[in-house]
């Protein structure tokens, strides 16, 4: 009886020890984003590899599963996508004014392709910022080294402090 007691312990510690906690999150290894900046283009290096279009990133950037990332990236899709849909309609009005030039007057289409340009410019601009954001925090998220200091309250409304330490190995 004891025999067997003492082996259902150990097997259950083996089992604790070797298996997952399913209350932890797994990730699967994330590498860190490193920017390269050139005159006029931005490259982005991830695992080795190269990339040129910042919305390539989108699979790393979410799955490091951060809502700070989540939300900058989100917030950098949204405003690409609308300032190319503010310059696709511009070039729609641009289309529309050279078949009908009487129509339109000169100083409307210097106008509106004016500020087009500079609404898209300035969405482009916001939109880079909330990108390099998203990278910086993702960066920290992949980090090695973490040291941490957590405040709770326990159910009777005591405080709870504790201090964390995560290294990869």
């Amino acid at each position: 009886m004891v025999n067997s007691l003492k082996t259902r312990i150990l097997l259950f510690f083996f089992i604790g020890f070797y298996s997952q906690s399913f209350g932890q999150i797994e990730r699967k290894s994330l590498f860190p984003i490193e920017v390269k900046h050139k005159f006029l283009s931005t490259k982005f290096i991830y695992d080795r590899q190269t990339i040129e279009n910042p919305l390539a990133l989108q699979i790393p950037l979410l799955q490091a599963r951060d809502t700070e990332v989540n939300v900058e990236f989100l917030t950098f899709k949204k405003q690409r996508k609308f300032a190319q849909t503010v310059s696709l309609l511009t070039a729609g009005f641009s289309i529309y004014t050279i078949f009908n030039r009487e129509k339109v007057s000169d100083g409307a289409y210097w106008g509106t392709l004016g500020g087009s340009l500079l609404l898209s410019g300035y969405l482009n601009i916001r939109s880079n910022q909330h990108l390099g954001k998203a990278i910086k925090r993702y960066n920290e998220v992949v980090g090695t080294n973490k040291i941490g200091l957590i405040f709770d309250k326990s159910i009777d409304n005591q405080l709870i402090t504790s201090i964390g330490f995560v290294h990869k190995f």
